[in-house]
Order: C-alpha cells, then structure tokens, then sequence
C-alpha cells in the first residue's frame, strides 16, 4: 500500500512512487496515468447545518472532458460522494446517525474499478463508531485529477473545516485502533521484543500471565489528524524509553488518583486524554508512519516499555464479517476470530480521563 498524497491544507506532498518515505522513490512515476484502485480520505469537523450542507471537497475541471468530484455532507447525516469523468459517473451515498457538532470523523472513499466494487467508511473518532455502505461501479481517478486535489489547485475547493486529505493507490483498511509506532518494545517470557518482529504463535506477557499471539496488524497511514501519534516519554508512567502511540490507544493509569476518583486500582485511558506537554505530548505530525497491534483471545494489557497498554480489542465487529473485510484483520481466518465481551481494565470517558490528567498534574 502506497500514500500517493498528503495535505493539510497548509503544506502538500504528491508523488505516484510514495511519499513520506523517501526509500521508496524508486519505481516509474505514473504521470498522467490513472488509478484503478485508490482510497481517499478525509477528516473533517461535522458543522453541517439545517439546510445548508457541509462541503467537504470540490473539484471541477472543463479543459477536455468534464471531470468532477464532490463530497457534501448533510445536517441528516447523510454522505454522498459524486465523481464524473466525461460520461462515465459513480455516485456512492451513506446515512448515519447525526452527530453532534464538532465531532471528528474520517471519511474514506475507496475503490476497486477493475472489481467494479467501491465502498464509503464514516469513522466517528469521539464516539468510536463505523457506519459503511458499498457501492457498484466506480469510476477511476485520473492521476493529473489528483495532484490538482491533493494541491488544492484552482479547481478544487477543500473545507475549512478539513483537518487533512490524503491519497493512496490502495484500498485502505478502515476501522479498529491502529496501535503502536514500529520499534516499540513489547514484554515476551524471554525479554523485550520489538512489535514489528512478534510472530502469529509467540508469547507475549500480559497482565493474567503469558498470552499467544493470535494476529497482528500493521497499517502505514498519514502522520495527521487521528492518525498523528502521541509521544509518552520515559521515565513518565514507568517507560524505561520514549515511545509512540496511536492518539486513541489506551494506556493503564494506576496510583491514588485513580483511587479515589473512580474507586480503581488502575484504568485504561486514551493517550491523547493524557497531553499534559511534559510526560505526554502531541508529535508535529508529518508524513507517513507505521502502526503495529497485537490480537490476543482476550482483550488484556501488554507492557510496553515498561509501560502496559492494550492489546487490540474487537468486540462486535468480530461478528459481522462483511465489516471485518473493510479492516486490518481482513486476512484473518474467520473461524479464528475472537469474540472479545470485555475490556481488561475499566474504560475512562473523555471527561473522566481529562479530569484524571488533571488531578495527575495538580
């Protein structure tokens, strides 16, 4: 899988070989070619209003042939993403339910038109919800149409409230927290294994004792928005170095504080509820990155460089196989997948986890 394109409205990167990662400059740029099979995506602030739609993308371009792309997004909850090249159209919508304003969501268009199959992905960052629909038919997105988007050119129109967009020659898996950065170290019976290099069958050390490996998924996405890690620094929560995690990957915070507010030994807590700008702190972002998690038979903590964290939790979604197929567990054998009823640890809301920060740095 390659990111083709990036923006964040403030500063752009495209190139057909990847960018982010300037090893993989060594293929033939794809020029004026097209992309059979591609995935968008797009965060964005839901501000959509009675009557008045939120515009998400615009583009619009005259000089052959009519080539046109529009993304709206409605007060209802309502999606629709339209794409025209000349008198071939593919039109894909999505209902959901109306999220409040200022929710963060992420938008993916993906398709396959070679499989002639195409589906759209609303994730809800702050309420951890994925809605999807598919879509027959899509039309193909020539590669001079998306440098002019990715470039936020004269024809295109990117809203306000976007948080970035980004382009990729794949169809991108949706869904499911993607974890840790490669090169964090993960606790085995025989010493610190760094993630990247844990195998389907090794033991890895939890909290209840030492766990097999069921399944690991690892995702290259942009360094932005949802995506753009969290640095916890050593020797912060017991780290014995710095590492980085996905902003909604979920960290144990035991001590006094969560005592005596919430009446636990220890939580579980989202990293990014935890930015304090000394022991916690947001990245600059940028670029690409990858992200590792590991799947056990039962959600659990894993320590993590002297600091326990989550293992990847599945909950309902393992039983709905069609929505599993759109994520990073699409290869994993059906009659494998575990059915996960529980967390390991109590889960803070956002409030209860800003006010444990709090209290942590009063």
């Amino acid at each position: 899988m390659t990111w083709i394109g990036i923006t964040n409205l403030q500063e752009a990167a495209f190139d057909t070989r990847g960018v982010g990662s300037g090893d993989r400059h060594t293929g033939r740029d794809r020029g004026d070619g097209i992309l059979p099979v591609g995935s968008l995506v797009i965060e964005v602030t839901y501000v959509a209003q009675d009557r008045i739609p939120q515009r998400i993308l615009r583009f619009e371009r005259r000089d052959t042939w009519l080539r046109r792309l529009s993304v709206l997004l409605s007060a209802d909850g309502a999606l629709s993403i339209d794409l025209c090249q000349g008198d071939m159209q593919s039109t894909a919508r999505l209902s959901m339910p109306v999220p409040p304003r200022e929710t963060r969501l992420r938008l993916t268009y993906a398709w396959d038109a070679p499989a002639r199959r195409g589906w759209i992905s609303v994730e809800n960052l702050d309420q951890e919800t994925l809605y999807q629909a598919e879509f027959d038919a899509p039309v193909p997105l020539p590669v001079a149409d998306a440098r002019e988007i990715i470039a936020n050119g004269d024809a295109t129109r990117i809203g306000r409230e976007t948080r970035y967009l980004a382009l990729s020659d794949h169809v991108e898996p949706v869904g499911l927290s993607p974890g840790v950065a490669k090169g964090t170290p993960v606790e085995t019976p025989t010493g610190p294994r760094l993630i990247e290099r844990l195998r389907l069958g090794d033991l890895v050390t939890t909290a209840t004792g030492h766990r097999p490996v069921r399944w690991i998924t690892r995702r290259e996405v942009p360094a932005r928005g949802g995506f753009r890690p969290i640095l916890i620094r050593a020797p912060y929560f017991g780290l014995s170095r710095d590492i980085l995690v996905a902003p909604d990957h979920r960290v144990v915070v035991a001590g006094a504080e969560a005592e005596y507010l919430f009446g636990e030994d220890s939580v579980l807590v989202e990293a990014r509820h935890l930015v304090d700008g000394q022991a916690v702190m947001r990245t600059a972002g940028g670029g690409t990155l990858w992200y590792y998690h590991v799947l056990l038979d039962t959600h659990e903590c894993l320590t993590f460089a002297g600091l326990d964290g989550e293992s990847l939790f599945v909950g309902a979604m393992g039983r709905a196989p069609e929505m599993i197929a759109t994520t990073s567990l699409a290869d994993m054998p059906s009659e494998i997948m575990p059915r996960h009823k529980a967390f390991a640890q109590p889960i803070l809301s956002g409030y209860e986890a800003r006010t444990l920060a709090a209290s942590m740095v009063a």
